[in-house]
């Protein structure tokens, strides 16, 4: 029953994703070293909405995932790191969930492979819930480095 409540409450909310944009995302770059940088991807949530962390349980909310282009020009140099946020009991998925209010913060290092002027691209797919309804969410984002 849990189950069906909950696929049943995600695609009544698939229809006002359209409408609702409860997460605006903005990067930023941080020169490390002369061949490393941190792509920080930041996200803005409205009052009441959760954004998901990029790692939820099995039978959770869809999570946060950052997805970039292939690229000659650059390397990623370990995972994506989050903010702490806060964790704790979702009565909708019953479970123990990481998420984020307000604001989040999303960092990838990466390591250049070449000195020429080059843009990192790629795509964010998410997820956001308030008290009544679920918005699955999906942006793409350009970060350049001269």
């Amino acid at each position: 029953m849990k189950k069906v409540f909950v696929l049943v409450f995600l695609i009544s909310s698939v229809g006002y994703s359209q409408i609702l944009d409860p997460v605006k995302w903005s990067t930023s770059l941080k020169k490390v070293s002369n061949l490393e940088y941190d792509l920080i991807i930041d996200a803005t949530i409205k009052p009441n909405y959760h954004l998901y962390s990029l790692k939820v349980p099995k039978g959770g909310p869809l999570p946060t995932v950052f997805i970039f282009e292939d690229s000659d020009d650059y390397e990623l140099v370990g995972a994506m790191t989050e903010d702490k946020g806060h964790t704790a009991f979702d009565p909708v998925f019953e479970l123990k969930i990481k998420y984020f209010e307000n604001s989040a913060k999303f960092k990838q290092r990466i390591k250049l492979k070449t000195k020429k002027a080059l843009k990192v691209t790629g795509e964010i797919e998410f997820m956001t819930c308030n008290d009544t309804s679920c918005v699955p969410g999906y942006d793409d984002f350009e970060i350049a480095i001269q």
